[in-house]
């Protein structure tokens, strides 16, 4: 750790692991539901998911949601990643729910739970929550490869035609794969932080107090994965973070600049010399809690324009308004949400909006955007009724029911 540093210990390396996907396997053996329900339990309609992973995106759109609703004693449902292949396994099961299925196996998954679909009534629902068509998909993600062939463009069309519904993050993943597959039942469903994960880490006086304390040299805190940046210089450096990256070589004696899960390639010099701070990706229960012991007095979300990025959900700016840190974001539809102060579309507007933000003699301004922030967040808390409420009705009804209240509002 740094002599006299209140934060945790930067390390030098140039780039993050990715996230371990987890492939679906078949399993031929049957797996019963739970032994012996109460009849309160019997009586509850029945849900099962296949996860893609068991990361961000497993835990964002299955995983914590579905926790949710069996403590609230909406439903029984049940995740894994083995693919169940026993026709009695759906018994009484009202929905199935596949995760970013998109391999030829996975495909023929889908058409034997079509079979099963007939005899036992079950929805079909594919969630995506990232664009996969190869063309999308700029060069410099350097996960491209995974969906890099037409076998695996042809397969997600063809799966996404199969169900019932497919369910995004967001209007222009909405449109975007109404286009791409030519089918109409798609339904927006945000992404949700859980109150227990991140929402009770809001503590005003910290924040205040540190604005106070870093006022010579504020800290702001870039995170993100190596999938922003071109490791393999497959775009001569073009990125996310290629049009801030010399503002940011330019500010490291003005700004505390924090970089979590990987930084670019061309500012590796900056974290060796330790005038970055840069940290690992951390594990996701602990990740709340290790952002918010970094103390940024600012969050920043530059990203390229173009379509993989427009259809990314809003979530790192949503995240910041729950822990109640300003968070400024590209222009674009991602970050719709976010109140125009906070949006740039430039460089030279990125400088002039941090300068504005971290400006000591603008301190009223920020204690008060603080609280605004954190309004917008609590908002956006999954616990809400409203808000688990879309996953509910997603699971239980038609997707052009009429008793879809919560849904109607994002759709």
């Amino acid at each position: 750790m740094m002599i006299g540093s209140p934060y945790p210990q930067p390390l030098v390396a140039p780039f993050s692991k990715p996230d371990i996907k987890t492939p679906l396997t078949v399993s031929h053996t049957p797996a019963a539901p739970a032994a012996n329900p109460t009849p309160a339990e019997a009586s509850l309609p029945r849900y099962v998911n296949y996860l893609a992973d068991y990361s961000g995106c497993g835990h964002w759109r299955i995983i914590w949601p579905e926790g949710i609703i069996n403590m609230r004693g909406d439903g029984m449902s049940q995740s894994t990643t083995a693919m169940v292949s026993d026709p009695r396994w759906y018994a009484g099961v009202k929905c199935v729910k596949v995760q970013r299925q998109a391999s030829t196996h996975q495909k023929e998954f889908i058409k034997f739970l079509k079979q099963v679909q007939q005899e036992h009534g079950f929805k079909i629902i594919y969630e995506v929550d990232d664009v996969v068509f190869k063309e999308c998909i700029p060069d410099y993600n350097k996960f491209k490869f995974a969906f890099d062939t037409e076998e695996i463009r042809q397969n997600c069309i063809d799966i996404i035609n199969m169900v019932d519904e497919v369910t995004v993050t967001c209007d222009f993943m909405k449109r975007l794969y109404q286009e791409k597959t030519g089918q109409q039942n798609i339904t927006v469903i945000p992404n949700f932080v859980p109150n227990g994960w991140m929402g009770q880490l809001y503590d005003k006086d910290k924040i205040i107090n540190g604005f106070k304390h870093n006022r010579n040299k504020p800290r702001i805190l870039y995170t993100g994965s190596g999938a922003h940046y071109d490791v393999d210089n497959k775009t001569g450096g073009k990125d996310d973070l290629s049009e801030v990256r010399d503002f940011i070589r330019k500010t490291v004696n003005k700004y505390q600049w924090i970089f979590v899960g990987a930084f670019p390639p061309q500012l590796v010099d900056l974290v060796q010399q330790k005038k970055i701070e840069f940290y690992p990706w951390q594990p996701l229960l602990k990740y709340p809690y290790f952002i918010n012991s970094l103390n940024a007095q600012l969050m920043v979300a530059p990203l390229q324009v173009n379509d993989f990025n427009k259809a990314k959900s809003d979530i790192k700016f949503i995240e910041a308004c729950v822990l109640g840190i300003p968070c400024l974001c590209q222009d674009m539809d991602t970050y719709s949400s976010a109140p125009e102060p906070l949006r740039f579309s430039s460089v030279g507007e990125f400088e002039q909006k941090i300068a504005s933000i971290l400006n000591w003699k603008n301190k009223a301004n920020y204690y008060n955007n603080i609280q605004g922030l954190r309004a917008i967040g609590q908002k956006r808390i999954l616990e809400l009724d409203p808000n688990i409420g879309c996953h509910i009705e997603a699971l239980n009804t038609p997707f052009d029911s009429p008793d879809r209240e919560h849904l109607n509002k994002w759709n």
